[in-house]
């Protein structure tokens, strides 16, 4: 095995995963090799780094394969979005995660060109194409994740209908931070009229960079808190967006922070009508100035944002998360379905499992040791760790995408080429085998 062939593999990931043009290895990377070692190492350079042929397409189709190996064998939940890239180039994107050794993995299946339409079966057929390639089985597929558009969610002709008709059991749900971000621009005609303007001075400022730069130096001027322009309609809404953005989020936190907001919401509409102002400290500041007519206005917009929301995520709240699974090592045995109890027993007197994860209740989830030991707990609880409740993966994977796309690499083909893989990739490659079955070529 050639020392020439690792160090090419290596470099190539290194070069992928920056999102650098295939050609720096040959023009910064391999010319800065052979300046150390010709200049620290005093040694003939050229014969060394002729050794080094760059291979990301090479590497990247290895850490393809890991992948696919597991998705032939495991239950995998899926997250789908489509968006357009350069040219009008209509690109299909896919994420999986599915529990490995070290527990729960998310990693990206594929990026897709849609060559004419995006409509729900064109999608669903490029999905099936993917899996029959690949001999995947569709039944592997336990959840699915998409944003509320109508060719993700028709009723009809959705790809979610061409889904559960090929995998009836399949759990899918619309993207939580979708829903959620709806949710605030439900205001009434006053509260609209006084952020219209907010936000009309704000872009105004904004969008002159003298204008941004006085701005800036006024606040400092005068002792203020913040000195850029920061724009939040509603601050817990976005410490909301921020748990359920969690790359780990899955259905039993996002249920829980969903829930947590709604009581919330029911606490701050019933302090600001009593005038109590804890949890708002700008309007503790004017608490003089506010008339009973303005407390009614933010406590009806309260009540409407809890209506909505509730409406919204009437699915995710209504959801049945079984206790065992919430708490397996506090609920009583004798309450749970009974095929399932003398395995939770032996769950439960696991004193290396119940040390281990004392503190993080359902944690105990997030692991291979209970898939390996006790699979019947594990078939039963992994909808509820694996399934995504949103798209974010997808939409994070697009604005990387969107960045390997720059001005120098508009014409890198990201379907067929390696790079996109290896820069979103937390795999790695097995480079050792690589170079044992590689033959030593030119750089390509």
């Amino acid at each position: 095995m050639s020392d020439g062939l690792l160090a090419s593999y290596e470099i190539s990931k290194i070069i992928a995963k920056a999102g650098k043009p295939h050609n720096v290895g040959e023009t910064v990377i391999l010319p800065a090799v052979s300046v150390i070692i010709s200049s620290v190492m005093k040694q003939n350079a050229s014969e060394i780094t002729n050794s080094i042929p760059l291979s990301i397409d090479e590497v990247a189709e290895d850490v393809d394969k890991q992948l696919i190996a597991h998705l032939q064998v495991k239950q995998f939940a899926l997250q789908f979005d489509e968006s357009t890239l350069r040219d009008n180039e209509a690109t299909l994107l896919a994420y999986v995660r599915f529990n490995n050794d070290e527990g729960p993995k998310e990693e990206m299946l594929f990026p897709r060109s849609l060559v004419t339409d995006t409509k729900g079966e064109t999608i669903f057929n490029k999905v099936v194409t993917y899996f029959q390639e690949n001999n995947i089985p569709l039944k592997n597929i336990i959840a699915c994740a998409t944003d509320g558009t109508p060719s993700m969610t028709g009723r009809y002709k959705g790809f979610i209908v061409h889904l559960k008709k090929a995998v009836p059991e399949v759990f899918c749900i619309h993207c939580v931070i979708h829903r959620q971000h709806l949710v605030p621009k439900k205001v009434n005609a006053r509260l609209h009229d006084a952020l219209t303007v907010v936000i009309q001075v704000v872009n105004h400022i904004k969008s002159n960079s003298l204008r941004d730069r006085l701005f800036h130096e006024l606040c400092k001027q005068n002792g203020e808190e913040f000195e850029r322009l920061v724009l939040h309609i509603f601050e817990e809404l976005n410490s909301l967006n921020k748990q359920l953005q969690g790359k780990d989020s899955d259905l039993i936190n996002s249920k829980s922070a969903v829930a947590a907001f709604l009581r919330k919401l029911k606490l701050y509409k019933n302090n600001i009508r009593r005038r109590a102002f804890e949890q708002f400290p700008c309007l503790a500041s004017v608490g003089s100035d506010l008339q009973d007519e303005d407390l009614a206005l933010y406590g009806e917009y309260m009540e409407n944002m809890h209506e909505d929301m509730q409406t919204r995520f009437s699915d995710l709240l209504m959801m049945v998360i079984p206790t065992w699974v919430s708490i397996p090592f506090e609920v009583n045995v004798a309450e749970i379905d009974i095929s399932l109890q003398e395995p939770l027993i032996e769950l439960q007197s696991d004193e290396i499992m119940r040390a281990k994860y004392k503190d993080g209740k359902y944690n105990v989830w997030k692991t291979n040791d209970v898939a390996t030991k006790y699979p019947l707990l594990w078939d039963k609880a992994q909808l509820y760790v694996i399934a995504f409740p949103t798209s974010y993966l997808v939409e994070s994977g697009f604005s990387r995408i969107s960045q390997l796309l720059s001005k120098v690499r508009n014409r890198l083909d990201i379907v067929k080429r390696g790079d996109v893989r290896l820069s979103l990739t937390s795999m790695e490659p097995d480079i050792k085998k690589l170079a044992e079955h590689h033959q030593p070529q030119g750089s390509h």
